[in-house]
Order: C-alpha cells, then structure tokens, then sequence
C-alpha cells in the first residue's frame, strides 16, 4: 500500500513562515479561506507522495510571500493603481489547442508586453525597491525549473517551460489562491467545488488580481504603458463575461481543436504535470465532463451576449500557416503588421519546429475515453469547429 503525505505546516505555519521568509510583517486575512479549503483538499484528497508534499508546500509558501511582498508594495506606493491596462489581448482555447504557440510568437514581435515564465512564478520585488535587479528571481525561477525538468522530464514534450518564454497567466493567478489551475498538480476536488460554488465571482476576483499585477509590473518597468499586453490561459473560455467586466476593451482571440484531440491530449500532460507531487491517476472521464460543461458555458456566451466578439482560429491554422494567423490577429487588434514582424514571425517558427523536444504521444484508449463519449458530449462544440473550417475553406 502506498503512503501518502500531507502538507507539513499547517495553515497557521504556512501564513506565520511566509511573513518569516518575506520579512513582511502583514496579516493577510483575505487569503486565510481559500488557503483553508485548498489546504484541505491536498491533505485529505490528494495523493502527495513524500517529495511531493514538501514540494507543493514550498509552492504554497512561495505564493504566500508574492502576496505578502505586493501588499507592501501596494501600500507604499499607491500610485501602482493608477496605470492603464489599455487594449489588452487574451488568447483563449482548450489546453492543446494552439494557444500557447499563438501566444509566443506573438510575444516574438516585440509589440506585445508579455510575462515570461520568471515574472509568472516572481511577479513581486524582493526588497521593495523598483530599481533592484531581477536576477535573483530570474535564478529562484531558473532553479525551480531545473528541479522540475528532474522531476518530470517528459513534460517537456508537452509544455516546455522556459525562464524568458512568454507564459499563461494561470501560473500567476494562483497567487489569489482563488483559481481554477490548482487542479493541474493533484486531485483537489473539494477546493473545485468551492472555487464553482462561488460562481462568476471566482473568476471575477481572478482576472482583477490578474490586472492588479499588470499594473505591478508595468510600475516596476517590466512592460510598457504604451504598448498592448498580450495574455493567455486556457482556463479563459467558458467566463468571457466576466473577463470583459475586468477588461472591457480587450480582444479575444480562440484557438480551436477537436476534443478527440485535446481531450486526450490534456490528460496526458496533466499526468506528467501531477507527477512532481501526486501519486494519483488524472480522472478521465472526470475531466471530460468538466470540459464539455465549459465548451457549452462558453457557445451559450457567444449567443447570449452581444458584446462578446471574438477572432476564431483553428489549430490546423496555427500550426500550417503561422504567419498569416498572427497577421489575422494583427489586423483584428487594429495593429499594423509591418514586414520587420513579418520577419520576428518566420523566425520564431523556424527556431521552434514542431515535436523539437520530443514527440508528445498520447490516444484515446489508454486513458479509457471513447470517440463516441467525447462526440456526444461535446457535439454542440465539434459542429461549431466543422462550421468555422467550412467558412474558411477548409475541409470540415
């Protein structure tokens, strides 16, 4: 029988060790409930394996002190407040749909801010002074990548992080400690059930952290005012509505992939992605369901709210004709697609090739989904895909 592991610190420790490490002396009572049902979930529900546990208290702890040292740094300098996020583009999609690729060459062009992976995992200054270097975070990110590579080398295959890549935002919202990735490194079903009792509001409180921490760093000088930030989650679709109540003028962009692909394809990466920390397998079948609820959320938004416009891509596209996708997205944004990022495109592409980390190899039967499972579930979603590749001349 396998021995499973809870967190070592309770809630209580974690909050007291997190002022220790940060030096911050700040009682950060906004936290206390979701940490308490998270805390909750991992130690009874999860399956952490003993590095595991240590593992993802270090991650707890880690977040606690990034709260800790922006609240300071908030209530110093309350000008933070006052910049613009203006015009903001999110790329939206099914994880392993192309949203990660559309994101990156985007980044490429230079006319995007963007957060690469040190800024998601250390958005917060260590000593609270905005001219201090970025490197010792750049290093604790680096650190915790090599450590990660170690720990589940496969996951490359699937999702390479890097140090100065752009990365998802979701990385970065776990930081409110209210959202809906913690899933992604073990089985936390009773701190779900809380984040989807909590309805819209539980994304709400999400995208105004997400922009209260844009506007961060911008203050710090790690983006520009002047230009638009380019963003992206697949945990996005499915809660447009309340993204535009935080962003109102920002551009949505989706990628679009069949189920029978990314279903699949998902359970695969979140295998390698609880391997760090859990024991446990993903649920299939689970999933699936949470997934088709989404996809119906989100075509029940297309047709109930006016204001929703969004530029849809399929992945062929994405992965086939790269540069006239994000010449596409360009020209959606209102931005001018000049033939110097014509060139940061092409560039991109040719120094990211497909599969360059390893074939990523995954199938409906040995997680033991059925392609007429996901056809019916999902079927509403599958004709709005056919529809969209009919439109753009493409063989449905």
């Amino acid at each position: 029988m396998t021995t499973h592991y809870p967190i070592p610190l309770s809630m209580n420790e974690l909050l007291v060790e997190a002022r220790r490490l940060s030096g911050i002396d700040i009682i950060d009572t906004e936290v206390r409930e979701p940490l308490e049902v998270l805390l909750y979930s991992l130690n009874t529900e999860s399956r952490l394996h003993q590095t595991g546990a240590l593992a993802m208290q270090g991650k707890l702890l880690r977040l606690l002190c990034n709260r800790l040292r922006m609240m300071r740094d908030f209530a110093a300098h309350p000008e933070i407040a006052d910049q613009k996020i203006n015009n903001p583009l999110f790329v939206l999609g099914m994880a392993r749909s192309g949203t990660t690729k559309t994101h990156r060459v985007l980044s490429s062009t230079g006319d995007f801010n963007y957060m690469p992976y040190w800024q998601v995992q250390y958005p917060a200054l260590f000593s609270g002074d905005p001219s201090e270097s970025p490197q010792p975070r750049i290093d604790a990110a680096d650190s915790y990548l090599h450590w990660l590579d170690q720990a589940a080398p496969e996951s490359k295959t699937g999702h390479s992080f890097e140090t100065f890549a752009a990365e998802e935002d979701s990385l970065l919202t776990e930081q409110c400690f209210v959202a809906p990735s913690f899933f992604a490194y073990s089985e936390v079903p009773s701190y779900m059930a809380w984040f989807m009792a909590l309805g819209s509001q539980g994304m709400i409180r999400n995208f105004e952290f997400l922009k209260d921490v844009l506007k961060y760093l911008q203050w710090q000088g790690l983006a520009s005012p002047d230009k638009p930030w380019g963003l992206k989650a697949p945990t996005y679709y499915g809660f447009e509505p309340e993204l535009l109540s935080v962003f109102p003028d920002a551009k949505l962009v989706m990628t679009h992939r069949t189920p029978l692909a990314t279903v699949p394809s998902i359970c695969k990466l979140l295998e390698y992605f609880h391997m760090p920390f859990d024991d446990a397998r993903v649920d299939p079948i689970g999933l699936q369901g949470n997934l088709a609820e989404l996809l119906k959320l989100h075509l029940h938004n297309r047709t109930e709210h006016a204001n929703i416009t969004i530029l849809d891509i399929p992945f062929e596209d994405v992965v086939q004709d790269t540069g006239a996708v994000i010449e596409e997205i360009y020209r959606f944004a209102g931005i001018s697609f000049t033939d110097a990022t014509q060139q940061k495109v092409h560039s991109w592409n040719d120094n990211n090739p497909i599969h360059s980390k390893g074939k990523f190899k995954y199938s409906l039967e040995e997680f033991g989904l059925t392609k007429d499972a996901i056809e019916g579930d999902m079927a509403g979603y599958i004709a709005f895909i056919n529809a969209l590749k009919a439109r753009r001349g493409e063989q449905a």
